[in-house]
């Protein structure tokens, strides 16, 4: 977490008398962000595994958006199984209680960044796999989202967040491990490179994803306007409609399926918005007392979003609200198919 270097030594300087600048003005403060901190982490671990369960466990959620989705599911796992050491950072009010055991606030420090940057890159690879398999032929989709496709895009999603916000550090541009202006396992704003380091991994992971998945979503949304208009005129009744009638009724039950499922994903962008965007605003050096203060509870907004997932999965998504369903009343044998999912299936083979 970064704020202006410039404030910082400032503050003190403008009367000698008062005390010295801190971010924590009470002890409550800290505990109400330990509190957050864990509360994000049992709740993010427990949702999250059963995303990553959910997948393997029913056939209707074997589909290549849900690798994206269980990719995505990973890398805040691993957020939230660490946040507890970010609750007993900042709990403490003599720096990292455990020195002897420094090597751990760097790695979690490490897994945050690696977390953050892996959860936008991820996003926006969902969206353009929404984007081609809504607006683009099957076929088209089946030559683009091959095995092997599948898993350099995956691999590509750790490769860049682990450059730019691991190697960079280790190559002396920041640095990550114990910040003690905030009492956090974060960036280090002592080092003289970590703006610059904060400015790349904000630029890299924050308006250029966000514009690819806006550029995609848009694109869904005019699509699904002149296509749900062109289902609207299917509907008028004729001599011929009667011999397809089926088969068109069961074309628009599969597109209705199509639209709730990225509509889904759209409410995980969103959502993914609204709590990366106080933190992005904080990194900013606005020079003034209470963004400093801010800006560690804007970190818990963004920490937060590591468990918000699984609840819009859970409450939105038709698929894996229905797994969910099976795995909490312990049902945890792969549902087999119903005839109705059959016929779709065998649609869906024919329309290819």
């Amino acid at each position: 977490m970064e704020n202006s270097t410039t404030v910082i030594s400032i503050l003190p300087s403008i009367n000698s008398t008062e005390e010295p600048f801190k971010v924590y003005k009470y002890y409550y403060m800290r505990v109400i962000l330990a509190t957050l901190c864990i509360v994000s982490s049992v709740f993010g671990v427990v949702g999250n595994t059963l995303v990553i369960c959910a997948v393997p466990l029913s056939k209707k959620l074997r589909t290549v958006t849900n690798v994206f989705i269980v990719n995505l599911s990973v890398s805040d796992l691993m957020a939230c199984t660490f946040l507890p050491w970010q609750a007993v950072s900042v709990l403490s009010e003599d720096g990292w209680p455990l020195p002897q055991a420094y090597w751990l606030c760097v790695v979690t420090s490490a897994v945050f960044c690696l977390s953050i940057c892996c959860s936008v890159t991820n996003l926006a690879l969902i969206a353009l796999n929404r984007w081609i398999g809504i607006t683009k032929s099957a076929a088209t989709t089946r030559r683009i989202y091959t095995s092997r496709n599948i898993a350099c895009m995956i691999a590509l999603s750790w490769a860049v967040p682990f450059v730019l916000s691991i190697m960079l550090p280790l190559l002396g541009i920041g640095e990550i491990g114990y910040e003690p202006l905030y009492s956090v396992c974060s960036w280090v704003k002592g080092n003289e490179y970590s703006l610059l380091h904060n400015i790349l991994i904000i630029v890299f992971f924050f308006p250029a994803p966000l514009a690819v998945i806006s550029l995609c979503y848009i694109s869904i949304f005019r699509y699904v306007l002149k296509t749900s208009r062109r289902l609207a005129r299917q509907d008028i009744p004729s001599v011929s409609d009667a011999v397809s009638g089926a088969d068109r009724a069961m074309r628009k039950k599969l597109w209705k399926r199509q639209i709730a499922v990225t509509k889904n994903l759209v409410y995980i962008v969103l959502a993914y918005v609204i709590c990366i965007t106080p933190f992005a605003v904080s990194v900013i050096p606005l020079g003034y007392e209470w963004s400093i203060r801010l800006t560690p509870y804007a970190g818990a907004i963004l920490f937060f979003n590591s468990c918000v997932n699984p609840i819009i999965y859970a409450t939105s998504h038709p698929d894996f609200k229905e797994a969910f369903g099976f795995m909490v009343r312990c049902q945890c044998t792969t549902k087999p198919q119903s005839r109705a999912q059959s016929l779709q299936l065998n649609t869906r083979n024919q329309n290819k």
